[in-house]
């Protein structure tokens, strides 16, 4: 089984040109590290205030610790976009069940139950 990572943020206007390479910038710098593409839209054409969205699906490994660190990565990059898109109403979740959250100092961490 696979873990997939979706993330989404919305507001009332559009990316700036300055977001915009800023994200492309971070994006280039993880998929260069990264063996698969991040799979990040532009936007919902069908909600025009989803700014960001995408999900990506994390190779599964029979080894748990390459799995976690995978996921770790990934959500380091959406730490470094969510720190150029501070604005937005964010969501990130893995599995489309575990919340995660924002946190100023470390970026995003799984919510505490």
């Amino acid at each position: 089984m696979g873990v997939s990572i979706r993330y989404e943020a919305k507001r009332t206007y559009k990316l700036t040109d300055n977001e915009k390479i800023g994200i492309k910038i971070i994006v280039e710098e993880y998929e260069n590290k990264f063996k698969d593409d991040f799979d990040i839209y532009k936007g919902n054409p069908e909600n025009a205030e989803i700014i960001f969205i995408g999900r990506t699906q994390l190779v599964s490994s029979i080894d748990l610790v390459v799995t976690y660190k995978t996921c770790l990565f990934l959500i380091k990059c959406l730490s470094d976009i969510r720190n150029i898109v501070k604005d937005a109403e964010w969501s990130v979740n893995i599995n489309d069940t575990y919340e995660l959250e924002w946190d100023e100092k470390v970026g995003w961490k799984l919510l505490k139950e």
